[in-house]
């Protein structure tokens, strides 16, 4: 494996316990005494950690540094099989969103599959923190998507990149199951 590789996955790997324990990147340099600068350039491998730096990482997060280690030199390639992907239903809208990426992804892409019942509508503020950007690919139905003040009418086939750092609302005004995948690049 290549150097760059192993920098990715070990950027990766620190980053989801990150994430997995709740922590911004402040909150993490405050607990490890490593600046935030230099978290976000190992998670995004854009600088290669020593062992003293992955040490204090680690202390941080309240990982062993060998499992941070060993989950870096694991194969690439993760397999997530449809039956095994998380559900998760919204007992008021019907909203159904299945994880169908692998975890621990080391690509750092997140790949969601929701359905949109006829007649709901799933709203969200902006986000102030940790904002990120992602795609919207329409497999079927008709989605309005709102974001900020402009909408959007999507069909089949159509694909939107946005970001949450203004409201976003998705609604379905059709008569049938809107289907479409979220793909967010972490980091």
């Amino acid at each position: 494996m290549t150097d760059k590789l192993f920098d990715q996955r070990v950027g990766a790997r620190l980053q989801a316990l990150r994430e997995e324990k709740g922590l911004s990147l402040g909150e993490l340099a405050t607990l490890s005494g490593v600046s935030k600068a230099m978290i976000a350039r190992v998670e995004k491998a854009q600088s290669s950690a020593t062992a003293a730096l992955l040490g204090r990482l680690c202390a941080g997060l309240g990982a062993r540094l060998s499992a941070v280690i060993e989950e870096a030199d694991q194969p690439a390639e993760r397999l997530s099989r449809r039956a095994e992907q998380g559900l998760w239903r919204d007992p008021q809208t019907g909203y159904l969103r299945r994880q169908v990426s692998p975890p621990g992804a080391v690509s750092g892409i997140e790949i969601a599959a929701i359905e949109l019942p006829p007649g709901a509508e799933i709203s969200y503020q902006a986000w102030a923190a940790n904002a990120y950007a992602q795609q919207l690919l329409m497999l079927e139905g008709e989605l309005t998507l709102t974001i900020g003040e402009t909408l959007y009418a999507l069909c089949e086939g159509d694909c939107i990149d946005f970001d949450v750092q203004r409201p976003n609302s998705f609604a379905n005004d059709g008569k049938e199951v809107a289907r479409y995948l979220i793909i967010i690049r972490k980091g």
